[in-house]
């Protein structure tokens, strides 16, 4: 991933074709069939700018040098989201205060990460000087204990890992970038569910459940984003713990394009809004069948790369005959995800849609949904207007025979998956989004 200023590559066909190259390629789909979808780039921006500029203007919040700052933390995304590059500004800028920093991974409920994965976000240096400070938030990792400080105004009891609570400013550092049911990645997300207990997280997504409301680019009205974001008011008010966000926005092809530092709000939907919704949205007359490509860290496993999925189906022609396809090429090379995705997509995985979202609220209504129920939710939700295929060629066989366990169809080639779609589907108009797990496609 690319941080430095530099001109952007024009998108053209043989550049995009290597993106289908990686699975395989296809003879069935030549290029004059295929549409790519791909939002235009925006300007990019040096680092060491960017954060100065950041800094400068901060939104909603005091200047940092009138920070007390006497025992702050910095927050970061884990192995599963693209990582900060940040951490040494935000360590040199905070150091001439003091020495007292924790780092922390925020992993929420994802295993935790690997120490070379913490090596490379924070650098060799920052790494030797502060081994001893770094912690990894995940209801996985058995060093993490969490704590009940209050509850949201829709009643979620907020539990936030103990290791914040000995700090007075926490800023965090995430990528912004649409989410399929918070609308954004960053921001309070960096606190829930980055460092939040399981009881916390789990009720914070059941809000998900059989609400169309909870999905990507959407702050305002949906409940599950708007719970997330009164976290930092509720540690504010108990504890006396300020959070801001060192949050930034990345063109497609990773280089920089805007950070904000301030209030992890406000700064967040000023972020959200102004660019990321540029530069990660797109309009596009629909397409019967969409194929798009998990890139980046969400491609690694099915839980992460479905996301680029549920994305790609917001593209299709709903109510088409024969019905409309989203075909998914993702890596997969570590698998299929955690325990509680996999059990609930066995558990649904060919139930009725109907009957699944009517399960699942009912399932919510008694506080018995799991930190994975959103998927089968989002699937059963879209599963009216399109199929669902994954292609991935070197994916373990535990992706497959999982899989077959689910309405969604396998395969190891995209032409192997094309011969059993009716010809109708890609003999003319094919939308391909090379970045998927990053391009929500509007219809016009």
């Amino acid at each position: 991933m690319g941080y430095t200023q530099g001109s952007t590559v024009a998108l053209t066909s043989t550049v995009s074709l290597s993106v289908l190259d990686q699975f395989g390629g296809s003879k069935l789909l030549s290029p004059e069939k295929i549409r790519w979808i791909r939002p235009t780039p925006l300007p990019t921006k040096p680092v060491d700018l960017a954060f100065r500029e950041a800094l400068a203007t901060p939104i909603g919040a005091k200047p940092f040098e009138k920070e007390k700052c006497w025992s702050p933390a910095i927050i970061f995304s884990d192995f599963t989201r693209k990582h900060s590059p940040f951490i040494s500004q935000l360590v040199n800028l905070i150091e001439p205060k003091t020495d007292d920093i924790k780092i922390i991974c925020a992993g929420g409920t994802h295993v935790p990460s690997e120490p070379d994965f913490i090596k490379k976000v924070v650098g060799e240096d920052i790494y030797k000087r502060y081994q001893k400070n770094i912690r990894i938030s995940s209801v996985k990792n058995p060093a993490s204990k969490y704590e009940w400080i209050g509850v949201t105004s829709r009643g979620t009891p907020v539990e936030l890992n103990k290791e914040l609570f000995d700090r007075d400013l926490l800023i965090s550092t995430l990528n912004v970038q649409p989410h399929y049911f918070a609308g954004y990645e960053g921001g309070a997300k960096a606190l829930l569910p980055g460092c939040s207990g399981l009881k916390t997280i789990t009720t914070n997504h059941g809000y998900v459940i059989g609400n169309p409301n909870c999905k990507e680019l959407a702050i305002k009205g949906n409940p599950t984003r708007e719970d997330m974001n009164e976290v930092p008011n509720v540690l504010r008010e108990s504890m006396k713990i300020e959070h801001r966000i060192m949050d930034f926005v990345l063109n497609q092809d990773g280089t920089l394009v805007k950070a904000a530092y301030g209030d992890p709000n406000l700064a967040h939907q000023q972020l959200a809004e102004n660019y990321s919704r540029r530069v990660h949205s797109v309009t596009s007359r629909p397409s019967a069948l969409v194929v798009t490509a998990a890139d980046g860290p969400t491609g690694t496993n099915l839980y992460q790369a479905l996301k680029a999925a549920t994305f790609g189906a917001g593209l299709v022609i709903p109510s088409h005959h024969p019905k409309s396809t989203v075909l998914l090429l993702a890596s997969l090379e570590t698998g299929v995800g955690g325990d509680a995705f996999k059990a609930e997509m066995e558990t649904y995985g060919k139930m009725d849609p109907d009957k699944v979202i009517e399960d699942l609220k009912k399932r919510a209504k008694l506080g018995k949904v799991t930190e994975a129920s959103q998927k089968p939710n989002r699937f059963s939700l879209d599963d009216k207007k399109t199929d669902f295929i994954v292609v991935s060629p070197k994916a373990p066989v535990a992706v497959e025979e999982f899989l077959d366990k689910t309405r969604i169809k396998f395969f190891r080639s995209i032409d192997d998956a094309l011969r059993t779609l009716d010809q109708k589907l890609y003999e003319k108009d094919v939308a391909v989004i090379p970045y998927g797990s990053s391009t929500v496609p509007l219809v016009v």
